[in-house]
């Protein structure tokens, strides 16, 4: 059950993060449900996103092994911000959380999709980035899952090395450059660019 102040924090972030914003026209996803006949629109957001606000309060409470871990110079990691340099190139990046787990670091990343990520790139792009900017070493990685109200099963992130990381950033850089962009037809729904695309039906 969500609780008043668990609704005046969103009304809270919402209007901070609205301010000034035309969400009019914002993307819409999802599929029509009953209770949502036009997908999932801001009255989706407006109704759901307090219950996931809600549901990860209360797995917090409920996981008192799982505390926020502080950066060495003692901020809290939560939604840390971090700019390491692979094959010459800057990768910005903000990671949702890193938590200590019974004695180890767990970078975790906060999903509101159907699915949990089948790849952990993401996770080993944040695991090497810790790893260049603070000097810190994380083993483990997770997706907390809004809609599964919980963690998925911590992964191994140890296979992810600087030299992996930096032959894929070497070659996503050069085709940027070339303007070669290869169109993944499996994420469709996330794309703003269908309508220009000749691959996809989303239009």
């Amino acid at each position: 059950m969500v609780t008043s102040d668990t609704l005046a924090l969103w009304d809270k972030a919402w209007i901070k993060e609205a301010e000034g914003v035309d969400l009019t026209f914002a993307r819409v996803g999802g599929r029509t449900s009953k209770a949502f006949p036009n997908r999932e629109n801001v009255d989706f957001w407006q109704q759901t996103g307090p219950e996931w606000v809600q549901s990860y309060i209360d797995w917090r409470k409920a996981n008192h092994n799982w505390k926020i871990w502080f950066t060495p110079e003692g901020a809290p990691a939560i939604e840390l911000g971090l700019t390491p340099i692979f094959a010459g190139v800057p990768v910005k990046m903000v990671l949702d959380r890193v938590f200590e787990v019974d004695g180890e670091l767990v970078v975790v990343d906060l999903k509101t999709s159907q699915q949990t990520p089948t790849s952990t790139l993401q996770l080993g792009f944040y695991k090497l980035g810790l790893k260049q900017v603070l000097g810190i070493d994380v083993k483990y990685g997770a997706y907390w899952m809004a809609r599964q109200e919980g963690t998925s099963a911590m992964v191994d992130l140890s296979g992810y090395t600087e030299e992996k990381l930096e032959y894929l950033v070497s070659n996503f850089d050069k085709a940027r450059k070339a303007s070669i962009f290869i169109p993944n037809t499996n994420n469709c729904n996330r794309c703003g660019l269908t309508e220009h695309c000749q691959f996809t039906s989303k239009k």
